[in-house]
Protein backbone atom coordinates (compact mmCIF):
# COMPACT_ATOMS: atom_id res chain seq x y z
CA UNK A 1 0.00 0.00 0.00
CA UNK A 2 3.34 2.26 0.52
CA UNK A 3 4.06 1.55 -3.16
CA UNK A 4 0.59 2.68 -4.29
CA UNK A 5 0.54 5.98 -2.32
CA UNK A 6 3.30 7.08 -4.16
CA UNK A 7 2.31 5.99 -7.74
CA UNK A 8 1.42 8.48 -10.25
CA UNK A 9 2.57 11.96 -8.40
CA UNK A 10 4.67 13.40 -10.46
CA UNK A 11 4.04 16.79 -12.05
CA UNK A 12 5.88 20.34 -12.49
CA UNK A 13 2.42 21.90 -11.67
CA UNK A 14 1.42 20.10 -8.91
CA UNK A 15 1.68 16.71 -7.46
CA UNK A 16 -1.69 15.06 -9.15
CA UNK A 17 -0.14 13.47 -12.16
CA UNK A 18 -1.39 11.63 -15.30
CA UNK A 19 -3.05 14.76 -16.38
CA UNK A 20 -4.15 14.41 -20.09
CA UNK A 21 -2.92 17.79 -22.08
CA UNK A 22 -6.16 18.24 -23.76
CA UNK A 23 -6.91 20.73 -26.87
CA UNK A 24 -8.13 24.07 -25.30
CA UNK A 25 -11.49 24.18 -26.91
CA UNK A 26 -11.89 20.61 -25.43
CA UNK A 27 -10.22 21.38 -21.95
CA UNK A 28 -13.14 24.00 -21.94
CA UNK A 29 -15.90 21.48 -22.46
CA UNK A 30 -13.54 18.11 -21.25
CA UNK A 31 -16.26 18.21 -17.82
CA UNK A 32 -17.54 15.48 -16.02
CA UNK A 33 -20.90 14.38 -17.33
CA UNK A 34 -22.46 13.24 -14.20
CA UNK A 35 -25.58 15.48 -13.07
CA UNK A 36 -24.71 16.76 -9.17
CA UNK A 37 -28.43 15.14 -7.62
CA UNK A 38 -26.54 11.71 -9.06
CA UNK A 39 -23.52 12.01 -7.12
CA UNK A 40 -25.89 13.70 -3.90
CA UNK A 41 -27.84 10.44 -3.80
CA UNK A 42 -24.92 8.17 -4.29
CA UNK A 43 -22.78 10.40 -1.31
CA UNK A 44 -26.32 10.13 0.60
CA UNK A 45 -26.00 6.38 0.13
CA UNK A 46 -22.70 6.14 1.21
CA UNK A 47 -23.22 8.15 4.10
CA UNK A 48 -26.06 5.49 4.93
CA UNK A 49 -24.09 2.09 4.28
CA UNK A 50 -21.28 3.59 6.63
CA UNK A 51 -22.96 5.48 9.63
CA UNK A 52 -22.40 2.77 11.89
CA UNK A 53 -18.61 2.82 10.89
CA UNK A 54 -17.48 6.05 10.39
CA UNK A 55 -18.58 7.55 14.04
CA UNK A 56 -16.91 4.78 15.29
CA UNK A 57 -13.65 5.54 13.47
CA UNK A 58 -14.09 9.35 14.95
CA UNK A 59 -14.42 8.20 18.16
CA UNK A 60 -10.83 6.39 18.18
CA UNK A 61 -9.35 9.25 16.61
CA UNK A 62 -10.58 11.28 19.88
CA UNK A 63 -9.71 8.62 22.43
CA UNK A 64 -7.01 6.64 21.21
CA UNK A 65 -3.54 9.10 21.44
CA UNK A 66 -2.21 6.22 19.32
CA UNK A 67 -4.06 7.38 16.12
CA UNK A 68 -5.17 10.89 16.79
CA UNK A 69 -3.42 11.77 14.06
CA UNK A 70 -6.56 10.62 11.70
CA UNK A 71 -8.45 13.56 11.83
CA UNK A 72 -5.55 15.37 9.63
CA UNK A 73 -5.72 12.37 7.06
CA UNK A 74 -8.74 13.52 5.49
CA UNK A 75 -7.65 16.70 5.58
CA UNK A 76 -4.89 16.95 3.43
CA UNK A 77 -6.56 14.79 0.79
CA UNK A 78 -8.88 17.00 0.98
CA UNK A 79 -6.37 19.98 0.42
CA UNK A 80 -4.99 18.16 -2.79
CA UNK A 81 -8.35 17.51 -4.53
CA UNK A 82 -8.58 21.42 -3.52
CA UNK A 83 -5.71 22.39 -5.19
CA UNK A 84 -5.68 20.31 -8.27
CA UNK A 85 -9.12 20.49 -8.85
CA UNK A 86 -9.05 22.45 -12.16
CA UNK A 87 -6.69 20.05 -13.44
CA UNK A 88 -9.07 17.14 -12.48
CA UNK A 89 -12.20 18.25 -13.97
CA UNK A 90 -9.83 19.17 -17.21
CA UNK A 91 -9.90 15.24 -17.62
CA UNK A 92 -12.25 13.30 -20.24
CA UNK A 93 -14.46 11.28 -18.79
CA UNK A 94 -13.72 7.53 -20.01
CA UNK A 95 -16.51 4.99 -17.90
CA UNK A 96 -15.03 1.64 -17.72
CA UNK A 97 -16.84 -1.38 -16.44
CA UNK A 98 -13.83 -2.76 -14.60
CA UNK A 99 -14.88 -0.38 -11.94
CA UNK A 100 -17.99 -2.61 -11.33
CA UNK A 101 -15.43 -5.75 -9.84
CA UNK A 102 -13.94 -2.96 -7.63
CA UNK A 103 -16.94 -2.12 -6.63
CA UNK A 104 -18.81 -5.50 -5.80
CA UNK A 105 -14.99 -6.39 -4.22
CA UNK A 106 -15.53 -3.18 -1.91
CA UNK A 107 -19.13 -3.95 -0.50
CA UNK A 108 -17.94 -7.64 -0.23
CA UNK A 109 -15.06 -6.81 2.18
CA UNK A 110 -17.64 -4.52 3.89
CA UNK A 111 -20.27 -7.23 3.93
CA UNK A 112 -17.30 -9.30 5.89
CA UNK A 113 -16.08 -6.33 8.12
CA UNK A 114 -19.46 -5.60 9.13
CA UNK A 115 -20.59 -8.76 9.81
CA UNK A 116 -18.05 -10.24 10.71
CA UNK A 117 -16.83 -8.08 13.65
CA UNK A 118 -13.49 -6.68 12.16
CA UNK A 119 -13.47 -3.03 11.86
CA UNK A 120 -9.78 -2.49 9.90
CA UNK A 121 -12.04 -4.41 7.26
CA UNK A 122 -15.40 -2.16 7.34
CA UNK A 123 -13.18 0.91 7.71
CA UNK A 124 -10.39 -0.12 4.39
CA UNK A 125 -13.77 -1.28 2.12
CA UNK A 126 -14.76 2.61 1.82
CA UNK A 127 -11.75 2.96 0.00
CA UNK A 128 -11.99 -0.14 -2.03
CA UNK A 129 -15.45 1.05 -3.00
CA UNK A 130 -14.73 4.44 -3.63
CA UNK A 131 -11.98 3.18 -6.28
CA UNK A 132 -14.53 1.60 -8.00
CA UNK A 133 -17.18 4.06 -8.39
CA UNK A 134 -14.32 6.56 -9.27
CA UNK A 135 -13.60 3.72 -12.70
CA UNK A 136 -17.15 2.73 -12.77
CA UNK A 137 -18.11 6.38 -13.63
CA UNK A 138 -15.42 8.57 -14.72
CA UNK A 139 -12.65 5.83 -15.72
CA UNK A 140 -8.80 5.03 -15.05
CA UNK A 141 -7.52 8.21 -16.11
CA UNK A 142 -9.59 9.90 -12.81
CA UNK A 143 -8.28 7.21 -10.96
CA UNK A 144 -4.56 7.35 -11.61
CA UNK A 145 -5.32 11.49 -10.76
CA UNK A 146 -7.01 10.86 -7.66
CA UNK A 147 -4.92 7.67 -6.70
CA UNK A 148 -2.60 9.49 -3.57
CA UNK A 149 -5.29 11.24 -2.05
CA UNK A 150 -7.35 8.16 -2.21
CA UNK A 151 -4.72 5.63 -1.30
CA UNK A 152 -3.53 8.48 1.63
CA UNK A 153 -6.62 7.81 3.49
CA UNK A 154 -5.42 4.61 4.57
CA UNK A 155 -3.40 6.10 7.36
CA UNK A 156 -6.83 7.35 8.61
CA UNK A 157 -7.11 3.73 10.04
CA UNK A 158 -6.19 2.24 12.95
CA UNK A 159 -4.06 -0.93 12.47
CA UNK A 160 -5.58 -4.26 13.45
CA UNK A 161 -5.60 -4.44 17.30
CA UNK A 162 -4.18 -7.90 16.72
CA UNK A 163 -1.14 -6.49 14.01
CA UNK A 164 -0.81 -3.50 16.75
CA UNK A 165 -0.20 -5.75 19.74
CA UNK A 166 2.49 -7.89 18.18
CA UNK A 167 4.03 -5.12 17.03
CA UNK A 168 3.95 -2.64 20.38
CA UNK A 169 6.29 -5.43 22.58
CA UNK A 170 9.49 -5.87 19.93
CA UNK A 171 9.56 -1.74 19.48
CA UNK A 172 9.14 -1.62 23.68
CA UNK A 173 12.24 -4.12 23.55
CA UNK A 174 14.48 -2.45 21.34
CA UNK A 175 13.97 1.57 22.37
CA UNK A 176 14.93 -0.51 26.28
CA UNK A 177 18.00 -2.14 24.60
CA UNK A 178 19.02 1.07 22.90
CA UNK A 179 18.60 3.45 26.17
CA UNK A 180 20.27 0.50 28.17
CA UNK A 181 23.50 0.75 25.95
CA UNK A 182 23.79 5.15 25.80
CA UNK A 183 23.01 5.02 29.27
CA UNK A 184 26.37 3.81 30.48
CA UNK A 185 27.88 6.61 28.62
CA UNK A 186 26.58 9.48 30.81
CA UNK A 187 27.28 7.27 33.87
CA UNK A 188 24.03 5.71 34.59
CA UNK A 189 24.70 2.03 35.45
CA UNK A 190 21.58 0.00 34.36
CA UNK A 191 20.35 -3.49 34.40
CA UNK A 192 17.57 -4.56 31.99
CA UNK A 193 15.18 -7.37 32.09
CA UNK A 194 12.84 -6.76 29.42
CA UNK A 195 11.42 -3.50 28.49
CA UNK A 196 12.35 -2.51 32.11
CA UNK A 197 15.59 -0.68 32.89
CA UNK A 198 16.55 -0.94 36.60
CA UNK A 199 18.42 2.05 37.53
CA UNK A 200 20.26 2.59 40.99
CA UNK A 201 17.18 5.24 41.96
CA UNK A 202 14.17 3.28 40.40
CA UNK A 203 12.94 0.85 37.50
CA UNK A 204 11.70 2.61 34.14
CA UNK A 205 8.79 0.38 32.64
CA UNK A 206 9.01 0.86 28.95
CA UNK A 207 5.64 1.10 29.06
CA UNK A 208 3.44 0.73 25.22
CA UNK A 209 2.71 4.46 25.57
CA UNK A 210 6.86 4.75 25.64
CA UNK A 211 7.56 1.85 22.51
CA UNK A 212 7.12 4.81 20.12
CA UNK A 213 4.71 2.69 17.94
CA UNK A 214 2.71 6.69 18.46
CA UNK A 215 5.57 8.47 16.90
CA UNK A 216 6.15 5.82 14.08
CA UNK A 217 2.44 6.06 13.03
CA UNK A 218 2.81 9.90 13.35
CA UNK A 219 6.26 10.57 11.63
CA UNK A 220 5.39 7.77 8.99
CA UNK A 221 2.42 9.87 7.96
CA UNK A 222 4.32 13.23 8.04
CA UNK A 223 7.20 12.06 6.05
CA UNK A 224 4.73 10.48 3.25
CA UNK A 225 3.18 13.88 2.95
CA UNK A 226 6.68 15.38 3.25
CA UNK A 227 8.09 12.99 0.25
CA UNK A 228 5.17 13.91 -2.11
CA UNK A 229 5.30 17.72 -1.16
CA UNK A 230 9.11 18.00 -1.89
CA UNK A 231 10.03 15.34 -4.31
CA UNK A 232 9.32 14.39 -7.70
CA UNK A 233 11.39 11.14 -7.65
CA UNK A 234 9.24 8.30 -6.77
CA UNK A 235 11.92 5.87 -5.14
CA UNK A 236 13.69 8.86 -2.71
CA UNK A 237 9.36 9.48 -1.46
CA UNK A 238 9.91 5.70 -0.67
CA UNK A 239 13.01 6.11 0.65
CA UNK A 240 11.44 9.21 3.12
CA UNK A 241 8.98 7.29 4.03
CA UNK A 242 10.82 3.71 5.44
CA UNK A 243 13.83 6.33 6.83
CA UNK A 244 11.03 7.54 9.24
CA UNK A 245 11.05 4.09 11.00
CA UNK A 246 14.33 3.85 12.46
CA UNK A 247 14.03 7.76 12.96
CA UNK A 248 11.57 7.50 15.38
CA UNK A 249 13.51 4.33 16.98
CA UNK A 250 16.37 6.21 17.26
CA UNK A 251 14.52 9.48 18.35
CA UNK A 252 12.51 7.54 21.17
CA UNK A 253 15.10 5.95 22.57
CA UNK A 254 16.88 9.25 23.39
CA UNK A 255 13.64 10.22 24.81
CA UNK A 256 13.98 6.78 27.18
CA UNK A 257 17.59 8.27 27.86
CA UNK A 258 16.54 12.03 28.61
CA UNK A 259 13.76 10.09 31.12
CA UNK A 260 16.68 7.88 32.68
CA UNK A 261 19.08 11.24 33.06
CA UNK A 262 16.65 12.62 34.44
CA UNK A 263 15.62 10.25 37.23
CA UNK A 264 19.59 10.03 38.21
CA UNK A 265 20.70 13.44 38.34
CA UNK A 266 17.51 15.45 39.20
CA UNK A 267 14.37 13.99 40.43
CA UNK A 268 13.38 10.72 39.98
CA UNK A 269 9.34 12.02 40.80
CA UNK A 270 9.71 13.86 37.25
CA UNK A 271 10.00 10.71 35.74
CA UNK A 272 6.64 10.63 34.46
CA UNK A 273 5.67 14.35 34.97
CA UNK A 274 5.96 17.53 33.23
CA UNK A 275 9.26 17.01 31.77
CA UNK A 276 8.34 13.12 30.68
CA UNK A 277 5.94 15.10 28.89
CA UNK A 278 7.63 18.10 27.35
CA UNK A 279 10.58 15.10 25.97
CA UNK A 280 8.27 13.70 24.04
CA UNK A 281 6.98 16.55 21.90
CA UNK A 282 10.50 17.54 21.56
CA UNK A 283 12.03 14.23 20.23
CA UNK A 284 9.22 13.87 18.46
CA UNK A 285 10.22 17.81 16.79
CA UNK A 286 13.52 16.27 17.03
CA UNK A 287 12.35 13.30 14.34
CA UNK A 288 11.15 15.57 11.96
CA UNK A 289 14.63 17.43 11.48
CA UNK A 290 16.02 14.51 11.26
CA UNK A 291 13.89 13.42 8.51
CA UNK A 292 14.44 17.23 6.66
CA UNK A 293 18.49 16.81 7.34
CA UNK A 294 18.37 13.21 5.66
CA UNK A 295 16.25 14.67 2.90
CA UNK A 296 18.86 17.20 2.33
CA UNK A 297 22.18 15.22 2.56
CA UNK A 298 20.03 12.87 0.06
CA UNK A 299 19.23 15.65 -2.14
CA UNK A 300 23.01 17.08 -2.00
CA UNK A 301 24.50 13.68 -3.10
CA UNK A 302 22.00 12.98 -5.70
CA UNK A 303 22.82 16.34 -7.33
CA UNK A 304 26.13 15.90 -7.20
CA UNK A 305 25.93 12.86 -9.24
CA UNK A 306 24.31 14.87 -11.64
CA UNK A 307 20.78 13.27 -10.81
CA UNK A 308 17.88 15.72 -11.21
CA UNK A 309 15.43 16.69 -8.64
CA UNK A 310 12.46 19.21 -8.36
CA UNK A 311 9.36 18.50 -10.03
CA UNK A 312 9.18 16.16 -13.29
CA UNK A 313 6.06 16.44 -16.00
CA UNK A 314 4.48 13.47 -16.64
CA UNK A 315 1.92 14.28 -19.29
CA UNK A 316 1.26 11.49 -21.68
CA UNK A 317 0.37 11.99 -25.21
CA UNK A 318 -3.30 11.97 -25.94
CA UNK A 319 -5.16 10.38 -29.29
CA UNK A 320 -7.42 13.01 -30.99
CA UNK A 321 -10.81 11.87 -32.59
CA UNK A 322 -13.22 9.21 -31.17
CA UNK A 323 -10.75 7.40 -28.53
CA UNK A 324 -10.96 10.81 -26.67
CA UNK A 325 -14.27 11.16 -25.78
CA UNK A 326 -16.38 9.40 -22.98
CA UNK A 327 -17.32 6.33 -23.38
CA UNK A 328 -20.79 5.74 -25.48
CA UNK A 329 -21.61 1.84 -25.41
CA UNK A 330 -23.40 2.52 -21.78
CA UNK A 331 -25.42 5.27 -21.22
CA UNK A 332 -25.03 6.98 -17.79
CA UNK A 333 -28.21 6.17 -16.52
CA UNK A 334 -27.49 2.62 -17.05
CA UNK A 335 -24.47 3.32 -14.68
CA UNK A 336 -26.25 5.41 -12.01
CA UNK A 337 -28.92 2.94 -11.82
CA UNK A 338 -27.00 -0.02 -11.27
CA UNK A 339 -24.64 1.97 -8.51
CA UNK A 340 -28.10 2.96 -6.70
CA UNK A 341 -29.10 -0.72 -6.73
CA UNK A 342 -25.52 -2.38 -5.32
CA UNK A 343 -25.36 -0.01 -2.60
CA UNK A 344 -29.25 0.22 -1.60
CA UNK A 345 -29.46 -3.64 -1.66
CA UNK A 346 -25.96 -3.84 0.52
CA UNK A 347 -26.96 -1.50 3.01
CA UNK A 348 -30.74 -2.55 3.49
CA UNK A 349 -29.14 -6.13 3.94
CA UNK A 350 -26.90 -5.12 6.61
CA UNK A 351 -29.42 -3.37 7.87
CA UNK A 352 -31.74 -6.08 8.24
CA UNK A 353 -29.22 -8.28 9.52
CA UNK A 354 -27.77 -5.73 12.14
CA UNK A 355 -25.25 -6.25 14.74
CA UNK A 356 -27.68 -6.52 17.95
CA UNK A 357 -26.51 -9.76 19.45
CA UNK A 358 -28.78 -12.27 20.74
CA UNK A 359 -28.41 -12.72 24.22
CA UNK A 360 -26.66 -15.41 25.55
CA UNK A 361 -27.54 -17.29 28.88
CA UNK A 362 -24.44 -17.63 31.04
CA UNK A 363 -23.45 -17.26 34.50
CA UNK A 364 -21.65 -14.11 35.75
CA UNK A 365 -18.10 -14.47 36.84
CA UNK A 366 -18.58 -12.69 40.08
CA UNK A 367 -20.33 -16.51 41.28
CA UNK A 368 -17.30 -18.56 40.01
CA UNK A 369 -16.87 -21.09 42.53
CA UNK A 370 -13.89 -20.38 45.17
CA UNK A 371 -13.65 -24.07 45.99
CA UNK A 372 -12.48 -26.15 42.86
CA UNK A 373 -11.84 -29.78 44.65
CA UNK A 374 -8.66 -29.30 47.07
CA UNK A 375 -8.27 -25.83 45.49
CA UNK A 376 -9.34 -22.75 47.74
CA UNK A 377 -9.65 -19.09 45.48
CA UNK A 378 -8.65 -15.72 46.90
CA UNK A 379 -10.20 -12.99 44.39
CA UNK A 380 -7.29 -10.05 43.47
CA UNK A 381 -8.85 -6.77 42.47
CA UNK A 382 -7.95 -6.07 39.03
CA UNK A 383 -6.77 -2.18 38.92
CA UNK A 384 -9.20 0.15 37.34
CA UNK A 385 -6.62 1.67 34.47
CA UNK A 386 -6.33 -2.37 33.68
CA UNK A 387 -10.59 -2.39 33.71
CA UNK A 388 -10.57 0.94 31.14
CA UNK A 389 -7.44 -0.50 28.76
CA UNK A 390 -9.84 -3.84 28.41
CA UNK A 391 -13.16 -2.11 28.19
CA UNK A 392 -16.98 -3.60 28.37
CA UNK A 393 -16.81 -7.04 29.59
CA UNK A 394 -17.19 -9.24 32.39
CA UNK A 395 -13.21 -10.19 34.39
CA UNK A 396 -11.94 -12.67 36.91
CA UNK A 397 -8.43 -12.71 38.91
CA UNK A 398 -8.36 -15.32 41.42
CA UNK A 399 -5.90 -17.33 43.24
CA UNK A 400 -5.91 -20.81 44.08
CA UNK A 401 -4.09 -22.55 46.97
CA UNK A 402 -4.18 -26.42 46.95
CA UNK A 403 -4.89 -27.06 50.61
CA UNK A 404 -2.98 -29.29 52.74
CA UNK A 405 0.21 -29.05 50.19
CA UNK A 406 2.92 -26.26 50.14
CA UNK A 407 3.05 -25.97 46.82
CA UNK A 408 2.61 -22.77 44.95
CA UNK A 409 -0.87 -21.06 44.52
CA UNK A 410 -2.16 -21.23 40.41
CA UNK A 411 -3.79 -17.99 39.01
CA UNK A 412 -6.26 -18.03 37.43
CA UNK A 413 -7.39 -15.20 34.66
CA UNK A 414 -10.62 -15.42 32.90
CA UNK A 415 -11.58 -12.35 30.38
CA UNK A 416 -15.17 -12.99 28.75
CA UNK A 417 -15.65 -10.08 25.92
CA UNK A 418 -20.01 -10.20 25.52
CA UNK A 419 -18.86 -8.75 22.20
CA UNK A 420 -16.18 -7.17 20.48
CA UNK A 421 -17.46 -5.62 17.19
CA UNK A 422 -16.71 -1.84 18.58
CA UNK A 423 -13.07 -2.83 18.43
CA UNK A 424 -13.08 -4.08 22.67
CA UNK A 425 -11.05 -7.43 21.35
CA UNK A 426 -9.33 -10.14 23.33
CA UNK A 427 -5.80 -9.04 24.73
CA UNK A 428 -2.93 -11.41 24.13
CA UNK A 429 -1.07 -12.35 27.33
CA UNK A 430 2.12 -12.11 25.52
CA UNK A 431 1.45 -8.62 25.32
CA UNK A 432 0.55 -7.95 28.93
CA UNK A 433 3.47 -10.32 30.48
CA UNK A 434 6.43 -10.03 28.52
CA UNK A 435 5.27 -5.93 29.03
CA UNK A 436 5.72 -6.13 33.00
CA UNK A 437 9.67 -7.20 32.08
CA UNK A 438 9.25 -11.36 32.20
CA UNK A 439 11.21 -12.76 29.16
CA UNK A 440 10.39 -16.02 27.60
CA UNK A 441 12.45 -18.75 28.60
CA UNK A 442 10.57 -21.39 26.70
CA UNK A 443 7.40 -21.13 24.44
CA UNK A 444 5.57 -23.59 22.62
CA UNK A 445 1.73 -24.95 22.13
CA UNK A 446 1.38 -28.48 24.15
CA UNK A 447 -1.63 -30.71 23.97
CA UNK A 448 -3.53 -31.01 27.55
CA UNK A 449 -5.28 -34.57 28.10
CA UNK A 450 -8.02 -33.92 30.10
CA UNK A 451 -10.41 -37.06 31.85
CA UNK A 452 -13.71 -36.46 30.26
CA UNK A 453 -12.46 -33.32 27.54
CA UNK A 454 -11.34 -33.42 24.25
CA UNK A 455 -7.84 -33.12 23.83
CA UNK A 456 -6.99 -29.27 24.65
CA UNK A 457 -4.31 -27.29 22.77
CA UNK A 458 -2.79 -24.60 24.60
CA UNK A 459 -0.05 -22.07 24.42
CA UNK A 460 2.57 -23.05 27.06
CA UNK A 461 5.57 -20.14 28.63
CA UNK A 462 8.40 -20.42 30.84
CA UNK A 463 9.03 -16.26 31.55
CA UNK A 464 11.56 -15.44 33.76
CA UNK A 465 11.92 -12.02 35.95
CA UNK A 466 14.73 -10.93 38.45
CA UNK A 467 15.21 -14.89 39.10
CA UNK A 468 11.57 -15.98 39.17
CA UNK A 469 10.28 -18.25 36.65
CA UNK A 470 6.77 -19.11 36.53
CA UNK A 471 4.35 -21.80 33.90
CA UNK A 472 1.85 -20.13 31.66
CA UNK A 473 -0.99 -21.91 29.53
CA UNK A 474 -3.34 -19.65 28.33
CA UNK A 475 -5.77 -20.12 25.26
CA UNK A 476 -9.05 -18.81 23.56
CA UNK A 477 -12.69 -20.11 23.96
CA UNK A 478 -15.53 -19.26 22.10
CA UNK A 479 -18.58 -21.31 21.41
CA UNK A 480 -17.16 -24.21 22.58
CA UNK A 481 -14.07 -24.25 20.76
CA UNK A 482 -10.54 -23.42 22.28
CA UNK A 483 -7.84 -22.64 20.29
CA UNK A 484 -4.19 -21.48 21.12
CA UNK A 485 -3.27 -18.90 17.97
CA UNK A 486 -4.21 -15.62 17.88
CA UNK A 487 -5.02 -15.17 14.30
CA UNK A 488 -6.88 -18.87 13.98
CA UNK A 489 -8.84 -17.13 16.92
CA UNK A 490 -9.13 -14.37 14.73
CA UNK A 491 -10.72 -16.56 12.07
CA UNK A 492 -13.20 -17.69 14.11
CA UNK A 493 -14.55 -14.64 15.54
CA UNK A 494 -15.38 -13.58 11.82
CA UNK A 495 -16.29 -17.17 10.87
CA UNK A 496 -18.96 -16.80 13.90
CA UNK A 497 -19.90 -13.15 13.67
CA UNK A 498 -21.03 -13.99 9.99
CA UNK A 499 -22.47 -17.39 10.92
CA UNK A 500 -24.21 -16.75 14.14
CA UNK A 501 -24.35 -13.34 14.85
CA UNK A 502 -21.97 -13.35 18.02
CA UNK A 503 -18.81 -12.25 18.57
CA UNK A 504 -18.41 -12.88 22.18
CA UNK A 505 -15.21 -14.93 23.46
CA UNK A 506 -12.74 -15.55 26.53
CA UNK A 507 -9.40 -15.98 27.18
CA UNK A 508 -8.45 -17.98 29.63
CA UNK A 509 -4.92 -18.08 31.37
CA UNK A 510 -3.63 -20.25 34.45
CA UNK A 511 -0.20 -19.74 36.02
CA UNK A 512 2.35 -20.62 38.38
CA UNK A 513 5.41 -20.01 40.09
CA UNK A 514 8.40 -22.78 39.20
CA UNK A 515 10.41 -22.30 42.73
CA UNK A 516 14.03 -23.12 42.32
CA UNK A 517 14.77 -27.19 42.57
CA UNK A 518 11.72 -27.67 40.88
CA UNK A 519 11.56 -28.81 37.29
CA UNK A 520 9.24 -27.39 34.54
CA UNK A 521 7.72 -30.74 34.55
CA UNK A 522 6.54 -30.42 38.17
CA UNK A 523 5.09 -27.46 37.91
CA UNK A 524 3.32 -28.70 34.57
CA UNK A 525 1.72 -31.27 36.42
CA UNK A 526 0.35 -28.56 38.67
CA UNK A 527 -1.45 -26.82 35.94
CA UNK A 528 -2.89 -29.70 34.19
CA UNK A 529 -4.41 -31.11 37.98
CA UNK A 530 -5.97 -27.75 38.31
CA UNK A 531 -6.93 -27.49 34.49
CA UNK A 532 -8.69 -30.71 35.23
CA UNK A 533 -11.18 -29.21 38.19
CA UNK A 534 -11.39 -25.71 35.66
CA UNK A 535 -11.98 -26.82 32.19
CA UNK A 536 -15.65 -28.60 33.46
CA UNK A 537 -17.03 -25.49 34.67
CA UNK A 538 -15.75 -23.11 31.89
CA UNK A 539 -19.29 -23.87 29.77
CA UNK A 540 -20.97 -22.55 32.39
CA UNK A 541 -19.31 -18.75 32.71
CA UNK A 542 -18.30 -18.66 28.80
CA UNK A 543 -21.46 -20.27 26.87
CA UNK A 544 -21.25 -22.37 24.04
Amino acid sequence: MLCACFAGASSDVGPIAQIEALPGSARKRAVPRIPVWQLVLIGVLLAWIYSSILPGLVRQWWQDPNFSHGFFVPLFSLYLLWRNWPRIIALTPRPSWWGLPLTILGLGVLSVGDLGAELFLSRFSLLVLLAGLIVLLLGWNYFRALLFPLAFLVFMIPIPAIIFNHLTFPLQILASKIAAAILPVFGVPVYREGNVINLPKMALDVAEACSGIRSMVSLLTLAVIYGYLTEARIWVRVVLALISLPIVVIANSLRIVVTGLIVQYWNPAEAEGTPHLLSGGLIFLGALVMLYLFHKLLSLVLDGNGAQGGAVAVVPTTKTGPAQRPSTKVSSPHRFTLIVLLLAVAGSLLRVRGNNEPKVSREGLASFPQQLGTWKGTVIPIPDEDLRILGPGDFLDERYENQGTTEPAVDLLILYFPSQRTGDTIHSPQHCLFGAGWLPVESGVTNLSLPGVAALLVNRYVVAKKGERQLVFYWYLAHGRAVASDYRAKFYLVKDAIRLNRSDGALIRIMTSIPKGESTDSAQHRLSSFAETLVPLLDRYVPR
